[in-house]
């Protein structure tokens, strides 16, 4: 079963809920100057550029540093209940529990591996966008390639708590993350007869894959 999520480039995969529609938001970008969402962002993606690009870094110490940045910057729990869909009311807590385990090395193993194809990008916030009377916004932002190709835009999706933020979507150049990894999840299972069970082993035995393949000293990229 291919559990792979979408092969693009990727600050990271994932998360919760949707705003609405973007005519729901009003925008609170000043120019010249960032508010605390944008500041968040902002720093987040100079520190994983700058923190997974390092060339020649080794598997292990590349995945320890982006595990590091999972945890920091996203909301993890909320990431899986969404990515597992109608099927995590569905599911035991020992089935729950088990999901989110293999889901959280699932992402740390195939989205740091990504990584190794970058090195010298920037990334800048462009604007941003809260929802009206609530507590979420919307980042936009762009990576300038050093090839000169045109840059890659993201929009992040982010969440304010007790002024603490967590990122609970990106979306690269129009495609959510969190939504693709949602519907090939539910694809897994339902290939499985619509047991949660399926959706465990395929993840089971894929990072079993990708941790041989490290210990090997193989290519984690596939």
């Amino acid at each position: 079963m291919n559990v792979s999520p979408l092969s693009r480039w990727l600050l990271l995969c994932v998360v919760f809920m949707a705003v609405g529609p973007i005519s729901s938001i009003s925008s609170v970008w000043a120019e010249g100057s960032l508010g605390p969402a944008e500041a968040f962002i902002q720093d987040f993606g100079d520190r994983a550029i700058n923190a997974l690009t390092e060339e020649g870094l080794p598997t292990k110490e590349l995945r320890a540093r982006f595990e590091k940045l999972y945890e920091e910057g996203f909301d993890s729990p909320a990431i899986g209940r969404f990515v597992l869909g109608r099927y995590w009311k569905k599911a035991s807590k020992e089935e729950r529990e088990k999901f989110q385990g293999l889901f959280d090395t699932f992402v740390v193993q195939t989205y740091s591996a990504k990584f190794r194809h970058y090195g010298g990008e920037t990334f800048t916030v462009t604007e941003s966008q809260r929802s009206k009377g609530g507590s979420t916004f919307v980042v936009s932002s762009k990576v300038q390639q050093p090839s000169g190709a045109p840059p890659i835009m993201l929009s992040w999706r982010v969440s304010e708590s007790d002024d603490a933020y967590k990122i609970y979507d990106i979306t690269v150049e129009g495609v959510s993350m969190v939504i693709t990894q949602r519907s090939e999840f539910a694809s897994v299972i339902r290939s499985g007869g619509g047991k949660i069970e399926a959706l465990i082993n395929a993840l089971h035995d894929k990072t079993t894959k990708l941790s041989s393949k490290e210990s090997e000293g193989g290519n984690v990229n596939n």
